[in-house]
């Protein structure tokens, strides 16, 4: 059962303190599963106090308020600041230690232009271990809006909307720079850019403005006077690059860079060219479909093919624990209604897909 958690305390300091007291065994087993996860990378002991220090510093330059907010989690959990930013640092953290992980997270976004809402949908795809390390957390702002995002437990967020009518989808991307530093974390783009933003241009120039140091798209999508908007900032040392909507509206994204130019930096299709099929085939699928909304975008995303690097990826008992790999969620931002619908698991056990798959001309993904 998904862990839904809405704070109720607007004041930054305060409300990281009262999510850190709720959740404090949680966010503890998360500390020590990235533990053992850098030291198996750095293949021994890993000073994670320092690179948590260091994203601590970077995130009160960029997002105070969420200093603020991890400040107060550290207190509630009872654990040193540092290892709050180590775990909102684990992308930035992984890539300095040159960890070879795959890319994470296929994402599909749809902005028509005849008035009606977007579509925005997304798995996300990461290590079996930490399949219970996440939760669904609502986050009243002092101005009266809401921001909902889906993310582990001590991170302070990741994919989202606000009720202002602004989603985020997030996919990670590897650039030839990346790991040099530890800079702002990723994730704490993602949650400014929800707190912050009212509008996908607003959302644009917080996230270009981040001095990052490992890399990831920022998938925009907004609802604004009943006009659909789309926009991809890929973030990235020295960057960022932008991707807008294809004609036909669709916006789609796994984890190679898309923005011109950056082919040569790219160093995820050498490694893991499943990016590429994975988007090859979404960008067929979502060209075909007669009618788009979640439903049929979920079904067209429930592909199986390539198994432990598909879109809706399942892990493989076969391989040892630390490598076993999942679509742990699947999540579908409805900004008309402001609402964040988060399936634990991939796309084919959705309820939607699992409904259409009961009909009698249902058609059928592999």
């Amino acid at each position: 059962m998904i862990r839904h958690f809405r704070s109720t305390a607007t004041d930054a300091h305060a409300r990281g303190l009262e999510f850190g007291a709720a959740h404090a065994d949680r966010i503890r087993t998360n500390i020590g599963i990235y533990q053992e996860m850098f030291e198996r990378q750095a293949g021994g002991s890993f000073d994670m106090e320092s690179a948590g220090s260091a994203a601590l510093a970077a995130t009160q330059a960029f997002a105070p308020a969420l200093y603020e907010e991890m400040q107060g989690m550290a207190e509630g959990t009872g654990v040193d600041p540092a290892l709050i930013g180590m775990l909102n640092a684990r992308t930035e953290i992984l890539a300095f230690l040159k960890a070879g992980t795959r890319g994470e997270c296929s994402s599909v976004i749809h902005a028509p232009v005849d008035g009606r809402a977007p579509t925005a949908v997304q798995t996300w795809d990461w290590y079996y271990a930490l399949k219970d390390s996440w939760l669904v957390w609502e986050i009243p702002l002092a101005d009266g809006s809401v921001t909902k995002t889906m993310t582990e437990y001590g991170i302070v967020g990741k994919t989202g909307l606000n009720t202002r009518g602004l989603g985020v989808l997030f996919t990670i991307l590897h650039h030839a720079d990346d790991g040099k530093r530890i800079g702002v974390p990723v994730h704490v783009v993602a949650r400014q850019v929800l707190d912050s933003a009212a509008t996908i241009t607003r959302a644009a120039q917080l996230a270009a403005g981040a001095d990052v140091s490992a890399s990831s798209s920022i998938n925009l999508v907004s609802l604004e006077h009943d006009v659909a908007a789309a926009m991809t900032v890929e973030l990235h040392p020295g960057g960022p690059g932008f991707v807008l909507p294809q004609a036909n509206g669709f916006l789609v994204h796994t984890n190679h860079f898309l923005a011109p130019g950056l082919d040569a930096s790219d160093t995820e299709p050498k490694s893991f060219p499943d990016t590429l099929l994975r988007h090859d085939l979404l960008t067929r699928r979502m060209a075909a479909l007669a009618e788009v909304n979640a439903r049929t975008v979920l079904a067209a995303m429930a592909s199986h093919s390539g198994k432990g690097a598909a879109v809706c990826c399942h892990h493989d008992p076969a391989e040892a624990p630390p490598m076993q790999y999942e679509t742990l969620s699947t999540v579908v931002l409805d900004l008309e209604a402001g609402s964040l619908d988060v399936h634990a698991g991939g796309p084919c056990s959705h309820p939607a897909v699992r409904r259409e798959a009961d009909r009698p001309a249902a058609a059928k993904y592999g």
